[in-house]
Parts: structure tokens; sequence; C-alpha cells
């Protein structure tokens, strides 16, 4: 196992969510800290959240850190991270995109980067979109997926089947995107990329009766070959967000595989169970590579 000079890190993860699954990925990466003799310090958003640009009250609170792996969703105190000087990993302006699927899919077409059709809702300030749905219809017809802009373990996908349904939609004013049911035997990958290679795969199926593959909804994961292809996807998705890992999402169309999503702090012990690989130490390898 490689040891690196001596450098020291920390692991940012939500104050609100510091327990069980949510906190397991900060754990896994102070034990890849210790495998590596890299020292981690394990830190919360609310503990960070300080007057913006203050360094010296940061520097009090995090102590003699090197680089800080920013697992946690609040790109505010990233980018507050990234002003008083600490290197952030993933960057604030990645988990800024990768937070936002409308930007998401916004990046992924400026890359060229094949990618679901997708319409975006327009800006409503809140108020219902009512007959504005008929343009999504009118584009992809039934069924049509719709998603919440922000939202994470398939929670906040719907299927949308009918003008009953639609009209469910429109009521509320909150940001979305509309897409095009694909079938895809109701699976998709999972292709874990770190720097630019891919790392770790699984091929996720969902459970009977929903469309969604993620575990948290009863989907399972097993362990998965990506094509050439495929990986190089993945490799040049995650390029595009600016993240230094990521999850990866791919289903597999009628003309090729293409991206669904992409998380910057994709979860990595379901991951592990699935394929035996437990990606922080690639993760970790990766971070002192580059500030070596």
């Amino acid at each position: 196992m490689t040891v690196f000079r001596a450098m020291r890190g920390a692991v940012v993860i939500n104050g609100y969510l510091n327990s069980g699954s949510f906190r397991e990925p900060a754990d896994m990466m102070v034990e890849a800290g210790k495998r590596h003799g890299v020292p981690f310090d394990i830190f919360c958003n609310t503990d960070l959240s300080v007057r913006i640009g203050d360094a010296d009250a940061l520097g009090d609170i995090l102590g003699d850190v090197d680089f800080i792996v920013f697992w946690d969703k609040d790109v505010k105190v990233a980018k507050n991270l990234e002003i008083c000087g600490y290197p952030v990993i993933n960057c604030s302006e990645c988990i800024r995109i990768c937070d936002d699927k409308a930007l998401t899919h916004l990046t992924l077409a400026e890359y060229g980067i094949p990618s679901i059709e997708t319409v975006m809702s327009p800006m409503s300030f809140g108020n219902p979109y009512d007959d504005w749905g008929s343009r999504p219809k009118a584009q992809f017809g039934y069924p049509m997926v719709v998603k919440d802009c922000v939202g994470s373990f398939g929670e906040q996908v719907r299927l949308v089947k009918d003008d009953s349904d639609l009209v469910s939609e429109m009521k509320d004013g909150g940001a979305k995107i509309f897409q095009p049911y694909v079938e895809c035997g109701s699976e998709d990958l999972r292709l874990q990329v770190v720097g630019d290679r891919v790392v770790a795969s699984v091929r996720r199926v969902a459970a009977d009766g929903d469309f969604r593959a993620n575990s948290s909804h009863g989907g399972t994961m097993v362990k998965y070959d990506p094509s050439e292809e495929e990986r190089a996807l993945a490799v040049e998705a995650a390029a595009a967000v600016q993240a230094d890992f990521a999850g990866v999402d791919i289903i597999r169309g009628e003309d090729g595989p293409m991206v669904c999503e992409v998380n910057s702090n994709a979860h990595i012990t379901n991951l592990k169970n699935a394929t035996g690989i437990d990606v922080s130490d690639s993760i970790l390898e990766y971070i002192m590579d580059v500030l070596q």
C-alpha cells in the first residue's frame, strides 16, 4: 500500500445527515487514510459556517489541513473554503452543476456528451405551471419522466402516464426537468470515475413494479464490466462537470449508451458491497498524486 508524504485531510459531511449511511463515505475515507498514512478528520458543514472569507476562523476550526474531501452538497460552504485557500475535492462548481439536474444536462449538451433528451421548466417564482405542461407533452408524449432539479436517491423522480398525472405536476412551481421514458429494461449502469478512469461499475436493476433502479427503492446491484464506449462516456461526463470523482449513471437506449445523471458525492458503500472495491483508496491515491 502506497504511503504518501506527510499530509492531513478533512472530510466534510452534512451536520443534519450525520449518521448511518450518510456518514459511511466519510468513515471509509478515514479508513483509507489509515491505510495510506494520511490522517483525516471529519467535519460537518455546520462546523464550517463562518463569516465569508474568514480564513483565520476556518483555520482555527480545521487546524493543519492540506485538502478537503467535500462529501456534501452545501455548495456555499464549499465555495467559502475555496475562497479561503483550501483545495476542495470535488470543487464547488462541480457540486453546483451536479446538484441541479437541469445544469447537469446543460453542461453535458455544451460538451456534446450523449444524454437523455431533456426539457427544462421555466422559472416561475413558485407559481403553478398550468398550461405550460403541454410543451413537454407535445415533445415526448406519454409515458414521460419528471424529475425535480434537486434531489437524491430517486426520491424526486416520477413517471407521468397521462394528463391527470401531468396536471398534478403542473401545480408545483418548483424547478423540474421533463424527459421521455426510455425503455431500458428498468436498469441502468453506475460507473464510478476517479480522475480519468473508471475504477468500479455496477448494473442496477429496479425492483418489480418500479422503473427506478436506485438501491434505496429496492433495486439490486451486481458487478459489471463496462464496454470501452461506456467507460469513455463516463470519463467524459465527469470531466465536463469538473469532477475529480463521480458516480456516472448511464442507460442504454436504441442509439447506444447515454448519460442519465452525474453524482458528485455518490454513495460508495453499496458499490463496495456489490463489487468488493473500496473506491476510497482510489480517491485518496488520486488526490495525493495531484497534490504531490
